[in-house]
């Protein structure tokens, strides 16, 4: 009897389990859902269509009188505590840059071919916002792989446009860097806070800056040939630097970081020379492309040795514009002027002789001397 009448009450409960049940199963589904849509939207970067030239072009809002921004650009809930009232008062002062009259510069280059000093240069003027390496996410030293390189090209597309909320991965990235320090215009303002690396912050200042430079060691020159083929209209706001060193200074200085050694890629002289050796000659093409005034080599020694003139030809040649800042920069900026050929007195004639037999023609092309004379190079084999 107990049995049964046990029975009977479990029966009675039946229903009450499954409909608990079947709400335990709702509240699952639910929660897959919301995870699900929001990781979509944290990856959209990567999964969504290519973003088109106009939509760039329309994205950014004309100049704005100061009087008409909205609160909303001090506001953002992934910053804690007041703005510093130095970034404010930038938002309220300086008018939102039309599309059509942004100067967008792109600095190609390698690692330890002596870019700080262009960076430097370039993102002294205050309403210049520099990019240090948006590529990092994608790899750590070495450069971008044709699998990527449509992922790659659509972060770098966002970031134009100063759509950083569209790329939250990246500034995620970003706060686990240091490299918002390199873009004087930003820093100066967050003062190393939180807002560095906000989105809705960095795209406020970023869309009131009339010059953008985004300074690339993990791009071929011909991905960004083939990457303005196909944003036509995009190509008359860019400027491309393709800023070289001396490869054997270069692989010397490589050779001293950690960080570079343990990839083949970083660390091998002969796949410094094919890197170059390629953006040599698509540089070749990309200045055909381009108007005369959109592309400019530039040596890194040439620049230490004689910054005030190479810097006015450069700015000429790219109608950038020479400000005030820029001439204070280079009359207060220090440094040795014989640091860039410290490596000759450093580094082993039998290195040196690999390096110039791996990047003979890449020397020749740059204007660089030998320093190994073929006697030597006999004696060395």
């Amino acid at each position: 009897a107990p049995a049964r009448r046990s029975r009977r009450a479990a029966w009675k409960l039946w229903p009450a389990n499954m409909a608990w049940q079947r709400s335990l199963l709702l509240l699952a589904l639910g929660l897959m859902l919301f995870y699900a849509t929001s990781m979509w939207r944290l990856f959209k970067i990567v999964r969504r269509e290519g973003t088109s030239t106009e939509e760039i072009q329309t994205a950014i809002p004309l100049s704005q009188p100061s009087e008409s921004i909205s609160q909303n650009d001090f506001l953002d809930s992934t910053v804690e505590g007041q703005l510093p009232d130095t970034f404010q008062a930038v938002l309220k002062n300086y008018s939102v840059v039309p599309f059509s009259d942004v100067k967008i510069v792109f600095v190609l280059t390698y690692y330890r071919a002596g870019a700080a000093l262009l960076n430097e240069l370039l993102s002294s003027d205050d309403r210049t916002f520099l990019h240090f390496e948006p590529l990092g996410m994608f790899t750590v030293n070495g450069r971008i792989r044709q699998g990527r390189e449509h992922h790659a090209f659509q972060l770098i597309e966002e970031l134009i446009a100063c759509r950083m909320e569209n790329v939250p991965l990246y500034t995620v990235w970003l706060e686990g860097t240091d490299f918002h320090k390199r873009n004087r215009f930003m820093s100066k303002l967050c003062q190393d806070g939180q807002a560095c690396t906000s989105p809705s912050h960095m795209s406020a200042v970023c869309s009131r800056s009339s010059t953008r430079v985004f300074k690339f060691a993990r791009l071929y020159v011909s991905q960004v040939s083939n990457w303005l083929k196909r944003n036509p209209v995009l190509a008359n706001s860019v400027r491309v630097i393709h800023l070289v060193r001396d490869p054997r200074a270069v692989y010397y200085s490589r050779r001293r970081q950690k960080w570079c050694t343990s990839s083949a890629e970083c660390d091998k002289a002969s796949a410094l020379c094919e890197q170059m050796r390629s953006d040599v000659s698509a540089f070749k093409e990309l200045a055909r492309q381009l108007p005369d005034n959109s592309v400019q080599r530039l040596r890194f020694e040439d620049l230490v040795a004689n910054p005030l003139n190479e810097t006015v030809k450069l700015y000429r040649r790219l109608s950038l514009d020479y400000t005030s800042s820029v001439s204070q920069y280079l009359a207060t900026r220090k440094g040795p002027r014989d640091a860039p050929d410290r490596w000759k007195r450093r580094i082993s004639k039998a290195t040196l002789s690999s390096i110039e037999d791996a990047c003979y023609d890449v020397l020749e092309g740059l204007g660089y001397q030998f320093m190994v004379p073929i006697v030597e190079e006999e004696q060395l084999e």
